[in-house]
């Protein structure tokens, strides 16, 4: 597995922590937190994706860009059409929580995203057996 599907992996736990952090005691630090590791995972996850079908990318946080070039592979995703409806939503959580900006949303809609990198990931992983045992 390829170090931007592991970093993607790092953010979703951080992004996880932090809703239950934002759960618990409140606190907008926690949810613009949670919002911008929630897109750094989702980032990655595709980016990582891409590298792994050896397909190249410019470097940017584009999610719309991305879902774009994912396309491009054979990876067969259920939910990459809502990924890309809400492509300007996550990608402006990168900016939001890291400028100061402040991200208003709720946590449904974050664990949304959660459950889109989940569905995201285990295609992938699915795909990666696949061709493991085509060889």
């Amino acid at each position: 597995m390829c170090v931007e599907v592991k970093r993607s992996k790092v953010s979703l736990k951080k992004a996880q922590d932090a809703l239950k952090e934002y759960e618990k005691c409140g606190g907008d630090e926690w949810l613009d937190s949670a919002c911008f590791d929630t897109q750094q995972a989702i980032e990655f996850l595709l980016k990582g994706i891409l590298l792994s079908f050896g397909i190249e990318y410019e470097r940017k946080h584009d999610i719309y860009y991305l879902v774009e070039l994912v396309r491009k592979t054979d990876l067969i995703v259920t939910r990459l059409d809502e990924l890309e409806l809400l492509a300007a939503t996550l990608t402006s959580w990168e900016e939001g929580s890291r400028y100061g900006k402040g991200i208003k949303t709720s946590i449904n809609t974050v664990r949304r995203f959660h459950n889109i990198y989940s569905d995201i990931l285990q295609a992938f992983l699915d795909r990666q057996e696949e061709r493991l045992t085509d060889l």
